[in-house]
């Protein structure tokens, strides 16, 4: 059974902000990430989280373990290009998710890809001026991949 977690995070502005994220539950007080964060950083798909329990409403407490993924937040300024961007991350094994008719896609990059890949093709269509992109979660694996 899926669960609702909140995730606290600032904003780019300072001011604190919440996400929901979906959660399937392992025991008593922990939950595995089941979705890909659009908005919190440091958490990734897979990820093992303990959570609080405030009157029925789950709020994350902190990260118990790591999936060894990653997440890359994604915002296009062309949103036409998505299709060939999310076709090219296709390709390269990475999983993602989007906001209904927004421009905003958060990408899951599992542990056996080649994270460097990623990150040269989303610099690339930086530099068309498509897209722009935080690395919000990135794993001490692929972290090493970067050259």
């Amino acid at each position: 059974m899926k669960d609702k977690v909140v995730l606290t995070y600032k904003d780019l502005d300072g001011s604190f902000s919440e996400e929901i994220i979906w959660v399937v539950k392992l025991d008593d007080n922990f939950y595995k990430v089941n979705n890909i964060p659009f908005y919190a950083g440091n958490l990734a798909l897979g990820d093992i989280i303990s959570v609080e329990d405030d009157q029925g409403i789950l709020y994350f407490d902190e990260l118990i373990a790591v999936s060894g993924n990653s997440t890359v937040q994604i915002i296009f300024f062309d949103i036409k290009q998505s299709k060939n961007v999310i076709e090219d991350l296709e390709q390269l094994n990475c999983k993602w998710e989007s906001m209904k008719e927004q421009p905003y896609f958060a990408v899951d990059i599992p542990e056996s890809v080649d994270y460097q890949k990623v990150k040269d093709l989303l610099d690339i269509y930086v530099e068309r001026g498509c897209l722009d992109y935080k690395e919000a979660c990135i794993s001490e694996h692929h972290f090493a991949n970067l050259r």
